[in-house]
């Protein structure tokens, strides 16, 4: 439980500023792939509906994953970032018309990588997102602007 009271900070007074962290470049400068080394923190799923004119009446399951990359010491002195940073990424799961998950080639793409990342995409391994728990992979970060400002998203993930 948080000791974080939200009725307690409705008149709490705060003097410091909340400031904006700069973000993860996209290319690693201390690795020679450009990658980021991450480890799979959780995964969880989640329902989602369509929002836009485009995806109206259209909902399915995502999963949702964390992952926690480890932030190279040159950035951390000229960015000022932490040693360890979070990143999330979601699956948008392709599912048959029964529900289950569509094996067909050519489905579910963003799975097929998290499996080959964490090597258990081939014949007869045993997979499921909980095995993912505690896995190294590298990641490939691209920007995504967000009201004016660059945010990290995860662009492929890749086996170590």
């Amino acid at each position: 439980m948080s000791a974080f009271n939200p009725e307690l900070f409705l008149s709490a007074t705060v003097d410091t500023p909340t400031e904006r962290r700069a973000p993860l470049p996209v290319e690693n400068p201390e690795s020679p792939d450009k990658c980021y080394l991450a480890v799979i923190k959780d995964v969880k799923p989640r329902t989602w509906e369509g929002k836009t004119e485009k995806s109206a009446g259209k909902s399915g399951i995502a999963m949702d994953v964390e992952l926690t990359t480890t932030v190279p010491s040159t950035l951390q002195t000229s960015l000022g970032l932490p040693p360890e940073l979070t990143l999330r990424d979601s699956i948008m799961l392709d599912l048959t018309p029964t529900g289950l998950i569509d094996n067909a080639k050519g489905r579910n793409g963003r799975m097929r990588l998290y499996r080959d990342a964490v090597n258990m995409n081939n014949p007869g391994d045993s997979f499921s997102f909980l095995k993912m728990l505690g896995r190294p992979v590298k990641v490939k970060i691209e920007h995504e602007v967000y009201n004016d400002n660059p945010q990290e998203r995860v662009k492929t993930v890749l086996r170590p």
